[in-house]
């Protein structure tokens, strides 16, 4: 690869840290919805919940890269809500599980949908279906190279 202007350097570090504050009110803005009160780490903690049944608080922890203590906090604010319950693990018995209650389930489904109605707030922004396939395509393989 060729070498990279400085330019092209500052310009990205504005534009995404602009993007992610704009992102972060409207992370705020849905957070702000729940009469639970619940926290963006709390929500990050349902989803993984829901997409890996039966996941155990270390995976948890890894995934979302928050100290056990942190985690601790907002798993007890969770079942204080009655949103998530701690189980013993079925593939590890010397592990606490965790599972969504019916009222995490509905939390969790409430919020993919706000959270796709987000993106497609920020995807409309851009001129065309083109623009919109450009940018998927160019995250992906940012992504993907990370990996």
């Amino acid at each position: 690869m060729n070498e990279i202007k400085q330019e092209y350097v500052d310009q990205l570090v504005s534009l995404v840290h602009t993007a992610l504050k704009h992102y972060k009110k409207y992370q705020t803005d849905l957070c702000a919805l729940y009469p639970q009160g619940i926290t963006s780490t709390e929500l990050s903690v349902i989803k993984i919940v829901h997409e890996k049944p039966d996941i155990i608080l270390k995976e948890v922890s890894n995934s979302l890269e928050i100290p056990g203590s942190t985690l601790t906090s907002a798993i007890d604010r969770l079942e204080h809500k009655n949103l998530i319950i701690r189980t013993v693990s079925k593939k590890n018995r010397h592990s606490y599980g965790l599972e969504l209650t019916e009222e995490g389930e509905k939390i969790n489904a409430e919020h993919e949908r706000e959270e796709r109605q987000i993106w497609y707030r920020i995807l409309s922004l851009l001129e065309s279906e083109q623009d919109i396939e450009s940018l998927v395509n160019l995250l992906t393989t940012i992504v993907n190279k990370f990996d």
